[in-house]
């Protein structure tokens, strides 16, 4: 008799932990319930139509937005002005608008934390990693760069994966140069629009495209950043790699590069869509592998932070590893308080 008690507990305790794993695991098999915090952009709205879609391909089936909660920044009128028609425009496409991010996480399985604003955003994931959602932050990843390494570090203390990056990581001619089809990478100059908000470090507000396709292309290895002011007014900023390698972001009306490397010299940093990020945020929701390493992104947000000390200091050299020693520093002391 005791036997078979000890039998039926064993298979109760087997079948919990069963439905546990596949209630955090979500597959391809099963649908997953997506949850946005922040309808400050149109990336909300982007997103939610390519997941959404009717009979969706395969790299993004099964995988739909069903609840927002629509507050983002608290002040910056470019985002709060845009918040009642998002609402409206992802209401339209049957996705329940709900009043706390508390609510939303009983609701949903994975979060796209889409807030404009970069300084809320440690706030808003803490509880998000509390609950065991794996969540896609988009730019910028934070509104400083003590909060992007804190918000590494509670994801390392949760053991709840994530990751940020701008969709112009995944233009194909970038990511083929990263792949190795120029060769080894000697030079890489990118540009973008840098329109700057003044509550962020100048390129974190939109710089960070062209400053993401730089790194797609170069990869991680930046010693250090200066920045300059071109003779029309543009920002440059002109960093140093490892192996004598030099990458360079310069302010510019439109989304473009070209590297050169030991095959030959190409074209990069083209944006190409929003689709290949949101497959790449699938593929992260599915599986919780994340398609960029915490020290690449890390790295990107350094070299934008050392690029307004190197402002600061009237075009003065500054290494990415002082900016992130002070960083983690901060982050260290804020994580105590």
């Amino acid at each position: 008799m005791k036997c078979h008690f000890l039998l039926f507990l064993f298979i109760s305790l087997l079948a919990s932990t069963l439905d546990r794993i596949r209630a955090e695991e979500p597959t391809t098999a099963n649908q997953i319930r997506v949850g946005i915090i922040g309808l400050d952009t149109s990336h909300a709205i982007a997103f939610t139509k390519i997941l959404n879609e009717e009979n969706a391909p395969a790299d993004v089936a099964n995988c739909r937005v069903v609840a927002a909660y629509p507050k983002g920044s608290p002040d910056i009128e470019s985002s709060v002005s845009r918040v009642p028609q998002y609402t409206q425009d992802i209401q339209a496409m049957g996705v329940e608008i709900v009043d706390s991010i508390d609510a939303l996480l009983t609701k949903v399985d994975a979060v796209l934390l889409e807030t404009n604003d970069g300084r809320p955003h440690l706030d808003q994931i803490i509880p998000c990693f509390q609950a065991g959602k794996r969540v896609f932050i988009d730019k910028p990843i934070a509104g400083s760069l003590v909060d992007a390494v804190a918000i590494f570090a509670a994801s390392a203390e949760y053991g709840v994966p994530t990751f940020s990056a701008s969709s112009l990581r995944y233009g194909t001619k970038t990511l083929e140069a990263r792949s190795g089809s120029l060769g080894t990478i000697e030079y890489c100059q990118t540009q973008s629009p840098a329109t700057i908000e003044s509550t962020h470090p100048d390129l974190f507000w939109y710089g960070i495209h062209g400053v993401e396709s730089l790194f797609t292309v170069m990869g991680a290895g930046c010693l250090s950043a200066i920045r300059r002011t071109t003779e029309d007014n543009k920002i440059e900023v002109v960093g140093k790699w490892t192996n004598n390698r030099t990458g360079v972001f310069r302010e510019g009306s439109g989304y473009s590069g070209t590297a050169k490397g030991s095959n030959g010299e190409g074209p990069v940093g083209a944006y190409d869509g929003y689709r290949p990020l949101v497959v790449e945020i699938v593929k992260f929701f599915r599986t919780g592998t994340v398609p960029i390493d915490p020290e690449e992104t890390l790295e990107i947000y350094a070299f934008m932070e050392a690029a307004d000390e190197s402002k600061r200091q009237n075009g003065a050299e500054i290494t990415l590893a002082s900016v992130l020693a002070k960083a983690r520093l901060a982050a260290e002391s804020k994580g105590r308080k």
